[in-house]
């Protein structure tokens, strides 16, 4: 990934406005355990990676209309790379990783 990929950088209204959901949204899935923003002090600070992981969710629950215990069951399942334990240079030629590593 880019350098500053996992640098917390954008507000909470930022990530809202470019995902267009409300701000209410990104604090009950952060509740609900589906994002872990960095927080300093009151404000939530997320990364690329976090908005890119956001993304995601955001197409599970409303395009493919998975609830939210499914879409934590479905994040927290091992990945296919973590149990073949897969080298980079491996990973770089999956499609599935391209699509879903690091997120």
């Amino acid at each position: 990934m880019e350098h500053g990929y996992r640098e917390p950088v954008y507000t909470i209204g930022i990530v809202a406005k470019s995902l267009k959901v409300c701000l209410a949204t990104l604090r009950i899935w952060e509740r609900k355990g589906l994002i872990k923003p960095v927080r300093l002090g009151k404000n939530r600070f997320y990364s690329r990676c976090d908005v890119d992981r956001l993304e995601y969710i955001k197409e599970l629950i409303q395009k493919k209309r998975i609830n939210i215990e499914g879409v934590k069951s479905m994040l927290s399942t091992t990945r296919c790379w973590e149990v073949k334990h897969c080298k980079p240079k491996e990973r770089s030629a999956c499609r599935v990783y391209k699509k879903y590593g690091d997120n």
